[in-house]
């Protein structure tokens, strides 16, 4: 199998969300605060983790170009990746007081990237 539906759908997802963060990071700041004002260092923040959506983004996909047996190799890897993003999720939502749900939708689409890597490392 050397077409990686990984490939093209994991890069997208962390593309548009770091977009998001970057350039609308009012949007997700407003989901884990509960103040009307932001702050401009929360702001950054939020942008510099979008920014590191992006990269992610576009390394995955990078790798994929490049070589296909490399992105083959790399899954267990990519495996550990979607499994430490997808931990971030239910520390958030558990810690903060607003717990948004946005948090447990992430969560569950980096699980389902996990499971479409283990499809994939099967073939």
């Amino acid at each position: 199998m050397n077409n990686f539906i990984s490939a093209k759908i994991v890069p997208i997802f962390y593309i548009l969300i770091g977009a998001i963060f970057l350039f609308f990071p009012e949007i997700p700041h407003h989901d884990i605060t509960t103040q009307e004002k932001h702050d401009i260092i929360a702001l950054t923040f939020t942008r510099e983790i979008g920014i590191l959506f992006i990269v992610i983004g576009l390394l995955i996909r990078k790798i994929y170009v490049i070589s296909k047996s490399v992105y083959r190799l790399m899954n267990t890897t990519f495996i550990i990746i979607m499994l430490l993003l997808s931990s971030i999720g239910p520390m958030m939502y558990f810690l903060l007081p607003s717990q948004p749900i946005q948090l447990v939708y992430t969560t569950l689409i980096n699980i389902a990237f996990v499971y479409l890597y283990i499809y994939e490392r099967k073939q």
